[in-house]
């Protein structure tokens, strides 16, 4: 079924699929990974964080079908200027940090600042 839903979003597996070929493991994870960034497939993991259940296995799958920061454009607005100009965010680690904290939480330790960071380091 997975390779016949893929078939449908990816031509290079639709091709091995019309031919009754099995495709390896590769041809597979990179035909997820092309129709994933290409917004044509989702991939969908099961697991719970309740003894690590499946947690390995998304990360893994992070790895293999999403893109890498390098991959995106990242684009920001300009404040400084009278009126707002978008601007590239390259991702490099040696320019001045860039980045935007989306959820606060409070826990035992204390509060925790969950980020992203577009450009620099921070440390």
């Amino acid at each position: 079924e997975l390779v016949e839903a893929l078939a449908e979003v990816d031509d290079e597996i639709a091709e091995v699929f019309l031919n009754d070929e099995v495709p390896t493991t590769e041809q597979i994870k990179a035909a997820i990974r092309r129709a994933t960034i290409d917004l044509k497939f989702v991939p969908v993991f099961m697991g719970s964080a309740y003894k690590n259940k499946g947690v390995q296995r998304l990360l893994e799958g992070v790895v293999d079908y999403l893109p890498s920061p390098q991959e995106v454009k990242n684009t920001a607005l300009d404040v400084s200027k009278e009126e707002e100009t978008p601007v590239d965010i390259p991702t490099d680690p040696s320019l001045p940090l860039v980045a935007m904290a989306f959820k606060l939480e409070e826990g035992r330790f204390g509060q925790l600042t969950y980020l992203r960071v577009y450009q620099g380091t921070l440390k």
